[in-house]
This record gives C-alpha cells, sequence and structure tokens, in this order.
C-alpha cells in the first residue's frame, strides 16, 4: 500500500513547487493553503517507510488508504491547475487575433469561474489533509526508518542463459529425437507431444530451444508458435494459425477461416507450440484436428501445459514431466545470474548464503533466476541474509514468496510501474516505448532532478525491471523492444496491484470501485443495462483498454459513457477499433495524456475537439488509412510528445505539427498519398526520434529536416519516390546529435545526404538496406569516432570506397552486395577486429 503513495508523494511535491501551478494558485489567491499542504506532506513523507512496516496492523493499513486516496485526488486538483496553465497559454495566442473586449471580457469571467472553484476545493483538501495528519500521530510512527530496497546498476548485464536452460539438456533431445527422427504409429492423426510441469519449470523455455533448434527448423516446412487463450476459443485458435502463417486478412465466416487454414497447410510437414494450454474437452480438440487434415505426414505438435488431463485428451505419446532442477544444477542457475564470469569464486561467504537461498526455492528455475537476478546487483552480505532470512518464505504458497521477495525488494517507484502491467491481458507482448508513454501519461516515471528527459527515465525503469528478470524480450528491433511477462510474474503483478487494476474478462465481474487501470473486453452485443451497471461502479479510473471496439450500438454507448464518467481519465487505448467516430465529448477529458487509435481502418475524420485536449502527450494515429486529415488545429496540443500518423492527405500544412515543440517521436507511415512534408520541420526543437515510412509518393524531405539538431535517431524506409539530396553539407552542426540512422527499400537514393556528415562524432549505428543504386559511401563516414555497427543489404552497386577505412567497427553485415566481393580479402585488417562479422560469400 505504502508504496504507492510513497511514490506518488515525491512528484506531488514537486508539482507543488512547480512555476506553472505557483502562477495560477498566486491569481486564485490560495498560496497559503499551498504552502500548508506542502508543508504536511513532507512531514507525513518522512514516516511513510514506518508505516509500510506497520501496515500489518489494520489501523495503519486504513490510514495509508485514506493518505492514498488523497494523494490521487490530490493529484488530480494539481492536474487542473496545469491544465489552466495550458489553457492560458494557447488563449494568450489566440487573443492576438481577437478584438480585445471581446478577449478581455471572456478570459475575467473565466478566471473567475475558475478562481472561486478551485479556492473552495483547495480548503476542502487542506481540511482533509489535517484530519489525516492527526490520525497519524496516534500510531507514533518515526522518522528515522528507511525504505528497504536494492537498486540494481544503471549499467545492465545481458545474461549467458539466455539460449540454453540448464538440467533440461536431456529432455530436449528426445523431443527433437521424436520431433524427427521417428514417425507417430498412428497413421493420418498428428502426433502431439506433451510438456508438463509446475508453473516456471520451463515448460515455455524448453519448447522454445526446440522451436528454434537448426535441426527442427531443416526439418519443417513451416512453424507455427500459439500462445493459447484461456478458454480453448477454436475461432482464434485458427484465426491466429492463419496469421501466424502470413495472412492478415479478416475472415467473418468460420466456414471461410477453415477453408483458409487447410489450404495454406495441405501437405506441407508443419510444427505447431501449443504454449499453456489452460482447458481442452475431448469434443474441442477433435473439431480442431479434423480441421487439421490434409497436413503433411509427420507434422507434430507440442503442448505446454500445468494440467495432466490435458495430455490424456491431446497426447499421442506419453508426456515428458519436467521435475524441479536437482540441488546442483539450481545452484548452477542461481551462479549464472547471480554472479560475472567466476566471480563466486572471490565472494566464498556469499556462496554460503546462496546455497541456502537456493534450497528455499525449492528447485523452481523461475524463482532461481530471480533472486539469482536480484543480488547480482548487490555483493553486501547483509542484501543477501535479508534475503535468505525474509518471512515471506513461510507463507505457504507454491512459489509466490520468492517472486514476492524480488518485488518487496525493488524501489517504490518500480513497484508501481511493474504493478500496472497487470492491466494487459495474459502473455500480452508490450512495447517499450507504448509502455514508457502510458507510464508517463500516470505520472508513474519521476523526475531524477539532473534534466533527464522522461523517456530516458522510463528506459532505465524497464531495462531494471528486465534486469531483475521481470520481463523477458521477445524482439529487439533497432530502439524498439518488444517483451512479455512470465505467467508467475503476471500472477505476481495481479496480486501486488490488489484493486488498482483490472483485467475483466466478463462484463458481470465484480470490480472494486478503487479501480483506477482497467482492461474492458469489446462489449458488442452487450445490453445496455449491463454495460451501465459494470461501469456505475467505478468513479477513479485513469487507464481504459479497449481492443477491437466495434461499430455496434453497444460500443458506440460504451465509448460514451466512459468518455462522460471518468473526467479524470489518463490514458485511452483503442486499438484495432472499427467505429467510424470518435465521440466530440473526448474534448471534456482535460487530463488524458494517452490516445491510442492505432489500427482503426474506419475512422475518417477527428472532431475539432480533440484539439481541446491540451495535456495530451501521446496520439497514436498509425494504421487509421481512411483518415482524410490532420485535424486544422493539432499546433494546440502543445504538450504533445509522441505523434504517429497514418493520413490520407497529399502535404501537411505550415503552422501544424511544426508548432508541436515539445515532440520527442514522430512516426510518418503507411501516408499512401503524402507527397511532402511541412516546411516548418526545423521548428521542431526537441524532436529525438523520427520515422517515415511506407509513404511511395514522397518525392523529398523539407530543407529544414537539417536544422534538428536534437535528432538522436532517424530511419527511412519504403519510399519508393523519395530522392535525397546528394553531395556534401555546408554546415557541420546539422544533425549534431544524431546516434543512429537506417535508410531501408529506397530506389532513388544514389548517396548519403550531406546533412549527415555533421554527426561523425556522435553516430554508433548505420543500417542500409534495399537501396539498388547507391553507389559509394561518403568519405566523412571514415571520420566517425564512435561508429560500432554497419549493417549493409542488397545494395548490389555499392563500391568498398569509404568502408575501407573504419577502424572502431565492432559488428559489420554485409550481404549480397555484389560489387564489394574484393573487399574481405584488402581490409584483413578491419575484419581482424571486428568483433562479429557476416559476410555474405557469394558477393
Amino acid at each position: 500500500m505504502t508504496e504507492v503513495v510513497s511514490s506518488i508523494l515525491g512528484p506531488l511535491l514537486e508539482k507543488l513547487a512547480s512555476p506553472a501551478i505557483e502562477e495560477i494558485q498566486l491569481l486564485c489567491g490560495i498560496k497559503d493553503d499551498q504552502e500548508k499542504l506542502k508543508r504536511k506532506l513532507e512531514m507525513i513523507q518522512k514516516v511513510l517507510a514506518d508505516a509500510e512496516q506497520k501496515q500489518t496492523k489494520e489501523a495503519v493499513r486504513l490510514w495509508l488508504l485514506k493518505l492514498k486516496n488523497f494523494c490521487y485526488d490530490i493529484e488530480d486538483t494539481l492536474d487542473e491547475f496545469e491544465t489552466r496553465a495550458l489553457w492560458r497559454r494557447v488563449r494568450l495566442n489566440e487573443h492576438l487575433t481577437l478584438k480585445r473586449k471581446v478577449c478581455y471580457l471572456s478570459s475575467w469571467l473565466s478566471n473567475f469561474i475558475f478562481q472561486f472553484k478551485m479556492a473552495h476545493k483547495m480548503k476542502e483538501l487542506r481540511k482533509r489533509l489535517d484530519g489525516i495528519n492527526k490520525e497519524q500521530t496516534k500510531f507514533n510512527l518515526s522518522s528515522d526508518v528507511h525504505e528497504k530496497a536494492i537498486v540494481p546498476w544503471r549499467e545492465t548485464h545481458s545474461f549467458a542463459l539466455a539460449s540454453k536452460v540448464i538440467g533440461r539438456n536431456k529432455e530436449k533431445e528426445e523431443i527433437i529425437e521424436l520431433l524427427i527422427g521417428s514417425n507417430d504409429r498412428r497413421p493420418k492423426m498428428i502426433a502431439v507431444i506433451p510438456i508438463l510441469g509446475m508453473g516456471g519449470s520451463g515448460k515455455t523455455t524448453l519448447a522454445k530451444l526446440v522451436y528454434n533448434d537448426d535441426r527442427v527448423k531443416k526439418h519443417f516446412d513451416c512453424k507455427i508458435w500459439l500462445s493459447m487463450p484461456v478458454q480453448f476459443d477454436i475461432t482464434k485458435i485458427v484465426r491466429d494459425i492463419i496469421e501466424s502463417l502470413g495472412n492478415k486478412e479478416k475472415y467473418e465466416k468460420f466456414d471461410m477461416l477453415q477453408n483458409r487454414l487447410r489450404s495454406m497447410v495441405e501437405n506441407k510437414r508443419c510444427l505447431f507450440i501449443m504454449d499453456d494450454v489452460r482447458e481442452v474437452t475431448q469434443e474441442a480438440w477433435d473439431k480442431l484436428t479434423k480441421l487439421l487434415e490434409g497436413v503433411f505426414e509427420g507434422s507434430k505438435v507440442i503442448v505446454t501445459s500445468r494440467n495432466k488431463s490435458i495430455a490424456s485428451i491431446m497426447g499421442t505419446v506419453p508426456p515428458h514431466n519436467l521435475a524441479n532442477l536437482s540441488q546442483e544444477d539450481s545452484l548452477t542457475l542461481f551462479v549464472e545470474y547471480a554472479f560475472v564470469q567466476g566471480q563466486e569464486k572471490n565472494h566464498p561467504d556469499l556462496m554460503v548464503i546462496g546455497k541456502e537461498i537456493v534450497s528455499k526455492c525449492r528447485g523452481n528455475p523461475m524463482a532461481v533466476k530471480a533472486l539469482g537476478s536480484l543480488l547480482y546487483s548487490t555483493k553486501n552480505r547483509s542484501d543477501w541474509e535479508y534475503v535468505r532470512d525474509s518471512e515471506m518464505w513461510q507463507l505457504q504458497i507454491e512459489i509466490l514468496p520468492s517472486l514476492r521477495i524480488s518485488y518487496d525488494l525493488m524501489p517504490s517507484h518500480l513497484k508501481r510501474c511493474f504493478a500496472y502491467c497487470s492491466i494487459f491481458p495474459k502473455n500480452h507482448k508490450f512495447d517499450s516505448i507504448n509502455l514508457i508513454q502510458l507510464w508517463i501519461s500516470n505520472g508513474l516515471i519521476q523526475s531524477n532532478g539532473n534534466n533527464q528527459e522522461l523517456e530516458e527515465i522510463g528506459q532505465q525503469y524497464l531495462e531494471e525491471l528486465m534486469s531483475r528478470s521481470f520481463f523477458d524480450v521477445v524482439e529487439d528491433i533497432d530502439l524498439l523492444l518488444t517483451f512479455k511477462m512470465h505467467d508467475l510474474i503476471y500472477e505476481l503483478a495481479i496480486s501486488v496491484a490488489q484493486t488498482e487494476s483490472s483485467n475483466i474478462k466478463v462484463w458481470t465481474q465484480d470490480i472494486s470501485s478503487t479501480t483506477q487501470h482497467i482492461s474492458f473486453p469489446d462489449p458488442s452485443g452487450v445490453p445496455k443495462d449491463e454495460l451501465s451497471s459494470c461501469l456505475s461502479k467505478l468513479s477513479r479510473v485513469r487507464t481504459i483498454m479497449c481492443e477491437e471496439l466495434g461499430s455496434s450500438a453497444s460500443a458506440k454507448f460504451f465509448l460514451e459513457t466512459c468518455i462522460s464518467r471518468f473526467k479524470h481519465l489518463r490514458a485511452l487505448w483503442l486499438r484495432g477499433s472499427s467505429f467510424d467516430l470518435l465521440p466530440t465529448s473526448i474534448g471534456n477529458l482535460k487530463h488524458l495524456r494517452f490516445l491510442s487509435l492505432k489500427g482503426n481502418g474506419n475512422i475518417k475524420k477527428l472532431p475539432k475537439s480533440v484539439c481541446e485536449l491540451r495535456n495530451l502527450q501521446t496520439l497514436d494515429l498509425g494504421g487509421c488509412k481512411d483518415l482524410e486529415e490532420l485535424p486544422a488545429n493539432i499546433k494546440n496540443m502543445i504538450n504533445l510528445r509522441v505523434l504517429i500518423i497514418t493520413t490520407n492527405q497529399r502535404r501537411f500544412p505550415e503552422g501544424g505539427i511544426g508548432c508541436l515543440t515539445s515532440l520527442r517521436w514522430l512516426a510518418i507511415v503507411r501516408c499512401e498519398n503524402l507527397e511532402a512534408l511541412f516546411d516548418d520541420i526545423q521548428l521542431l526543437t526537441s524532436l529525438h526520434m523520427l520515422i517515415i515510412g511506407e509513404c511511395p509518393k514522397l518525392a523529398s524531405l523539407p530543407q529544414g529536416i537539417k536544422n534538428l539538431k536534437a535528432l538522436e535517431h532517424l530511419c527511412i524506409y519504403y519510399c519508393k519516390s523519395l530522392r535525397l539530396p546528394e553531395g556534401e553539407s555546408n554546415e557541420p552542426d546539422s544533425m549534431s546529435r544524431l546516434q543512429s540512422f537506417t535508410l531501408a527499400e529506397l530506389p532513388e537514393l544514389v548517396s548519403l545526404p550531406g546533412w549527415l556528415k555533421g554527426s561523425t562524432s556522435t553516430l554508433e549505428s548505420v543500417t542500409i538496406v534495399g537501396c539498388p543504386n547507391l553507389r559509394a559511401l561518403p568519405e566523412w563516414l571514415q571520420n566517425c569516432s564512435s561508429l560500432r555497427t554497419l549493417e549493409i543489404e542488397d545494395c548490389p552497386e555499392l563500391s568498398s570506397h569509404g568502408i575501407c577505412l573504419i577502424p572502431t567497427l565492432t559488428e559489420l553485415r554485409i550481404i549480397n552486395c555484389g560489387k564489394l566481393g574484393s573487399w574481405e580479402k584488402t581490409q584483413k585488417n578491419i575484419v581482424e577486429k571486428t568483433q562479429k562479422m557476416i559476410i555474405d560469400k557469394n558477393v
């Protein structure tokens, strides 16, 4: 409970002292109330660590609950002050074009109403805090107690264990032998190999090792990995198989689905992995296998499950039961995560404690891995003893005690960010950009006082959670990480989130009135009274997720009710939806920070009121292929940090996107009619990342792009008409902070633009793919003092000039570049220094 309060209080105190809020509060005449609130909150903050240790007492727990609710209310109030400050900035610009008298009267009346309302609210809050502060004196809380947390090094590490499973090599070889070395004895039936084991025993990891083995890759024509839903939904399973095989079309009728499936797998030797099957009936399994009739003889299925009955229904061979690791293997696994390259030999005293900790994990790989990751960051004996002696080991829970210890020893800001992830469904794949922006939108990222960007701090949070083995990386593409949570970690997130977050499966499910972050199923077809009954239980909602929201009357009612009811909503996630109109009432969500309409192929226009969302920081319109244009007043969304655009317009007007000076991340993708960008792009002085992709008619980039001096990452791809300026640049300071650039599938590219030259001292990574007319790399590239990675692929006309003298390279990849045939032989000195090199021998 208190980890939520303590991580809110810090940012609250910062907000109370911010210039924007102080200015508004002076106008409202409530500066005295603000100072008193600040002083009392600072006093309470000093005793929170002690309150955490005493919250087993009912009275302390209830007091913390009151304090937490107060913190959320004061945060909402301060949000209103910040919103008012933003409103004043926009109005000031608008006033320049309005008649002074009308402008003065309108502002005076508006300010008077706001001041009266906020003065009353602040006095009420001060009285509430007086009562809370008076109550805590009964508990004799001490200010000398400090939060116990183990904080990893800022420089995170990647474990060598990512590609192997200690103690499971025998099982791996046995399963591969069944897959490729023998045929099932029951003809015309697909062979099924069950892998059974308790949560965290390594079922999924073992299946991944088999799935990715080179022998398996060569043996099967196609491989399909399925993260199974809780309910064995045949329609969803068939749809997932079809999508895994590369078909993204949507089929409305089941007979269309099954016909498509049969045509795609017919006469092919397929491997299906059905990961984490929770329940299945014989009837459902028989129906699915009948659909797969026609697959090539020798096709196989691997199914992982905790449930023995699954093996009896689905299996055609005896199951592989994964026992817990032996003490020896558990200790080996622990050492892999707790130490670095034999460092345990330097700490024999810690090894003694480590053996005692391992013995308490009862051979469960997930538990061993989590605690090893935790203790990697410290070699302080008292920290190791604290873990060994934790009272959590006494809990009568199968596996959670060790994971709960890992959670409890995290700093409070990480606890909130981790617990927030329980809002996603099981097996959900996160991406780093969206998750960090969701954290920011809900105030979960704390400023560190070093003028560091919130996105950078959020990235550090992610790395810390990954270093503790709370997140597993699924894919790493350039700067975008995709990851997911292990089943047990997900269960831990649900456990610690308690009533803060809820993932609704059915509309009749019980929901706590204190739930703040909530994920809903598609409301299509659900009666309005049932929807209304569910939503009426909630009042404090800050995040709403509802993927694939349809265009039915029920869906429309649901969306309009959410917008009208939850005035303090911070994040609205409506990905993959198909409604054609966003309610105009969206403009009333003054606190909204995050809005995702990604993948809505039906929406044609956004209401003008969306531009009234002054606090909005992330707007994702990617994949909105029918969107005619951006709203004319998008310039008023002055707080936007992330903007992702797909539209049908031919060009973006000046005085629009160029006015969004808070933008850090801009992606313009799949704009099929776009011929030109906006000429005032140089005004985006805070832009760190620019992505332009799949814009086939885009012919040129504005000249101002070379003046984006804050730009760190540039990616341009699949723009077949795009011509970039050739020749050297006379502006050495252009792109002076650029760290990486990617140019892919640009047939008109002949040479690199000269404005990239300014990045010679900062450039770390260069990727060039599918540029058939690129003839040479510029001479300045050999002067790049930080360049580590160079990847060149499918550039048949490229000569070796410009590559030959780059001494800093540690990773080099050259594939299908015909004119570089002699490069490897003539540049042996560079090859010898390059740590990781892939060169196509046919070049």
